[in-house]
């Protein structure tokens, strides 16, 4: 059996396949490619996927004290009130960006979510209802610690939306939360996953928890680009699948 740290660094390895940073909705804004224009259209599918986040989360909490993990509680608490506690929730923050373009709630609430949104929300939702708490965890961890920190994918979007697009501080405001919490999220969640994952069916789960998770915020980022472009396209990332499927041997 691998040890905790072998086991992270081959969970790692999944992330790698499909670097958030590397995701033409990042990249492109990055490098400026997208206009202000096409930015809010992928803000919509951001708003579309985030109002979601108190369903799942909710399902994460809901299984945790099911679950009687009371290990786990405090990380699952933690994050839950750092999403959702507060005057604002995240939703209210990804709203902000809206605003600024003159788009109500009621109109985003009315906009129809793109393909890969649309996949990215039941992928979500139904993993973290589905699967238990740890495997909720381990559905996010990956995405957010990719997310999070200084030269994580929000920190450089935020950093270019402010700068160079001329967005306010307040419209950008969700990648800096991200880019601020999301390193804690990312890190207090490999850490449980470390601690707690320690069989192989566990073990098993969670390869399978954190690789639904990757592919399912990759179809959203997917759905920003779609919305933008109007073009039903998906971005295959930067390396071949792990697989682990049984060897074929047709007849000859």
């Amino acid at each position: 059996m691998a040890n905790n740290d072998e086991f992270i660094e081959e969970l790692w390895s999944y992330a790698r396949e499909i670097p958030m940073t590397e995701h033409p909705w990042f990249d492109g804004i990055v490098k400026h490619r997208w206009t202000r224009e096409q930015i809010i259209k992928g803000e919509i599918q951001h708003y579309l996927r985030v109002r979601n986040n108190p369903i799942f989360f909710g399902y994460i909490v809901t299984n945790v004290v099911a679950e009687k993990n009371y290990g786990l509680m405090d990380t699952v608490l933690e994050n839950f009130m750092e999403e959702l506690g507060g005057e604002r929730t995240h939703v209210d923050i990804c709203l902000q960006f809206l605003e600024e373009a003159g788009i109500t709630r009621e109109q985003a609430d009315r906009a129809e979510p793109a393909p890969g949104t649309m996949a990215a929300i039941e992928m979500i939702v139904g993993g973290c209802q589905r699967r238990s708490a740890l495997e909720g965890i381990a559905l996010l961890s990956f995405v957010e610690a990719m997310h999070g920190g200084a030269n994580g994918a929000a920190a450089r979007v935020y950093r270019e939306l402010t700068g160079h697009y001329g967005f306010s501080r307040r419209a950008a405001e969700t990648y800096e939360l991200h880019a601020e919490q999301d390193t804690g999220h990312g890190d207090r969640q490999i850490d449980a996953l470390r601690k707690y994952a320690v069989d192989e069916v566990t073990r098993d789960r969670v390869r399978a928890a954190v690789k639904l998770g990757l592919n399912a915020f990759n179809f959203e980022w997917d759905g920003h680009v779609q919305a933008m472009t109007g073009e039903r396209a998906y971005w295959p990332g930067k390396a071949p699948i792990a697989l682990r499927t049984p060897e074929v041997k047709l007849p000859r």
